[in-house]
């Protein structure tokens, strides 16, 4: 915690030449991230594309926290998030990752983590926005039941249940890392529906891997060897031909293998 917090004016993030490594065997370094320039505004969606190992996972994760730049700084509101006390972070700051951790206790308690005082009302509203609300219904005791005891959640269930947690926290800044391992098509859905739920002046980012969701991106950020190389609008780029273009091809041709010539992707705007 920071000797004399200070707390964030407004919910602007800027990443300014930030650096990432740790230390691998023998003492040396891997570099996971590196001079990453990045402003991300609110009241737009910035959408992280790039290969697997490129680094996106380690940038976003650092907007909670979970690491500190090993040079370079991160700030919001204009302030270090280093000089910022974690409770004040945590209110500025919700996110919904691909490994969901669900508690042992009740449907309502985990969607309420970051919001304990909020009604009954809210909480099934916030569900019904994630698209998961039907799922509870279904359940044993329905939003009493407890997870891991008398139920378990298949893993875009779980993200479900993680994007209601994080609607109903209505932090100006959302952090979203869009499933892969478990990409059905209603967690697909509950994504868009957060993204547009929650847009209006919020700051937003998300690690995309769905078509659909790039295309309503204000901004595509491309990462490849923890470097961003290209960066701009998703209709901009794709008119380009870089890696962005090549990222679009390859994952349309994707999606139309997987469900058979049905899903093409929207076209970005």
């Amino acid at each position: 915690e920071p000797a004399h917090p200070r707390p964030p004016q407004g919910h602007r993030v800027e990443l300014r030449d930030v650096c990432f490594a740790y230390e691998v065997d023998h003492g040396a370094d891997h570099e996971v991230l590196r001079g990453i320039d990045l402003v991300l505004e609110p009241g737009t969606v910035t959408a992280v594309v790039g290969p697997s190992g490129s680094g996106k996972s380690t940038l976003v994760q650092l907007l909670p926290r979970f690491f500190d730049p090993t040079h370079g700084s991160v700030l919001l509101g204009g302030v270090d998030l280093r000089e910022i006390g974690s409770r004040e972070l945590y209110r500025q700051v919700s996110f919904v990752f691909q490994d969901v951790r669900l508690l042992r206790v009740s449907v309502a308690d985990n969607i309420a983590l970051a919001a304990p005082r909020a009604s009954r009302d809210d909480v099934v509203r916030a569900a019904r926005l994630a698209d998961i609300h039907d799922r509870i219904l279904q359940l044993p005791r329905g939003y009493d039941t407890v997870l891991g005891e008398e139920t378990k959640l298949s893993g875009g269930e779980a993200q479900r249940i993680s994007i209601a947690r994080a609607l109903l926290a209505d932090a100006p800044v959302l952090v979203l890392d869009e499933a892969t391992s478990f990409a059905d098509p209603r967690t697909g859905q509950a994504v868009r529906q957060a993204l547009a739920t929650l847009s209006g002046d919020r700051t937003i980012v998300v690690i995309a891997h769905r078509l659909e969701t790039v295309a309503d991106a204000d901004t595509v950020v491309v990462l490849e060897d923890g470097a961003i190389v290209e960066r701009g609008r998703p209709a901009d780029l794709l008119t380009r031909g870089g890696r962005f273009a090549a990222f679009w091809r390859s994952h349309q041709s994707a999606e139309i293998e997987t469900h058979d010539g049905l899903v093409r992707g929207d076209e970005p705007r």
